[in-house]
């Protein structure tokens, strides 16, 4: 039965037709409402190209590794990991130990930028595991395959420079910082030099520099102890005097695995600190299966699922009445896939080592890996489909 044909009803839904139009379009001389401003940032944790990582790499092509994250990477955002891997292997000898000597073929540049990488965190521990030529060396594979380099540079003023990315209209200045160097540069006079957390006056003045010349802040730093679960006092702490000082994102990497990440305030708005992202791709944590028991007296290292979780965070920043406000924060949850077993009955068998979506992998680990995932992220974060 149709409804009843009302004539002032149709006249009425004109009128607010017309009114709505006119308010979509602007009048001569009067400005259109102004659209507010995004920016989007999406990281990853440490790129620990271990040895075995290389062989999988060599085998099987440096696309393999990290391809699976070219879907999660959107052109229009920002994308950062911890490149905790000198791209050099010919000027110390590669060995594992504790710590390991890492090196690895600067062929994984062009693979990380295909994967869709803007900026590459230089700023760690492993910097000068190839002395300072080696990370001269890695500063320039990096740029040669468009990507840009964070806290390392070719003079010690350079190496606390921001680096800034203009996105959206929005200048955004990424700051790298380590904790602590594993080894020295090995010449007095170093081709190329690593920010430091320890000098604070430093980057204090290097977050004031960054303040005064974009819209967003970012520091990226390398902190804490292998296998910490958790930012000790001294991080939080720390953090927290950072976005006094004018950080709006801190994206922290260093343990190894997945640590909270929090909200923050400051008199700009909104503030977010990721104290670990874990790893992004690694060969730690190879012997964990879900239905295999393995001794705890096995090294963290090798026995760790921790060490294999990973995530890409997203954090989105919007400019709202002068205010700063981040929206809802997500992750896709990650995992590294990792052939040890395979290749330990039959040493046949190539290495195959990859990153990829947790959604995407064996249901037994996703099952047993995403809830341990939330955890370590903690709820100010949702995990999300993998989908861009």
């Amino acid at each position: 039965m149709k409804p009843a044909h009302v004539p002032w009803l149709s006249c009425v839904l004109a009128l607010l037709a017309v009114g709505a139009l006119a308010l979509a379009v602007p009048v001569h001389g009067q400005r259109a409402p102004r659209e507010r401003a995004q920016v989007r940032i999406t990281a990853g944790g440490d790129l620990l190209l271990h040895i075995k990582v290389v062989k999988a790499a060599e085998h099987h092509g440096w696309a393999r590794t990290v391809e699976s994250l070219a879907p999660l990477i959107r052109a229009d955002e920002i994308a950062f990991a911890n490149l905790e891997t000198p791209l050099v292997n010919d000027v110390n000898e590669v060995v594992t130990g504790s710590p390991p000597v890492l090196g690895a073929p600067s062929a994984a540049a062009q693979a990380l930028a295909d994967a869709g990488f803007d900026l590459m965190g230089c700023a760690n521990n492993h910097a000068y595991d190839q002395k300072a030529i080696g990370l001269a060396r890695t500063i320039a594979a990096v740029r040669a395959a468009g990507m840009r380099c964070v806290g390392a540079a070719a003079t010690e003023d350079d190496a606390y420079e921001p680096t800034i990315v203009t996105k959206n209209g929005k200048r955004v200045a990424f700051i790298g910082i380590s904790q602590r160097l594993n080894r020295g540069p090995g010449s007095p006079e170093p081709e190329a030099f690593v920010a430091r957390m320890e000098e604070d006056e430093r980057v204090l003045r290097a977050i004031a520099r960054a303040r005064e010349r974009a819209d967003l802040v970012v520091v990226a730093v390398h902190w804490s102890h292998d296998f910490h679960d958790h930012p000790s006092w001294s991080q939080r702490r720390r953090a927290q005097r950072w976005v006094e000082a004018g950080v709006d994102l801190i994206l922290g990497t260093g343990p190894h695995v997945l640590q909270t990440v929090t909200r923050a305030e400051s008199e700009r708005g909104d503030a977010v600190v990721a104290y670990s992202l874990g790893n992004l791709l690694s060969n730690q944590g190879q012997r964990w299966q879900p239905r295999r028991s393995l001794s705890p007296a096995a090294h963290p290292a090798v026995r760790l699922p921790e060490t294999r979780d990973g995530a890409l965070l997203r954090v989105t920043f919007e400019w709202r009445d002068d205010k700063l406000v981040a929206s809802p924060l997500q992750a896709v949850p990650l995992w590294t896939e990792n052939n040890f077993w395979t290749w330990w009955f039959d040493r046949d068998q190539p290495h195959d080592i990859r990153v990829r979506a947790l959604a995407s992998v064996d249901e037994a680990v996703r099952a047993a890996r995403v809830g341990p995932i939330q955890e370590a992220l903690g709820d100010a974060v949702t995990l999300v489909d993998p989908s861009p």
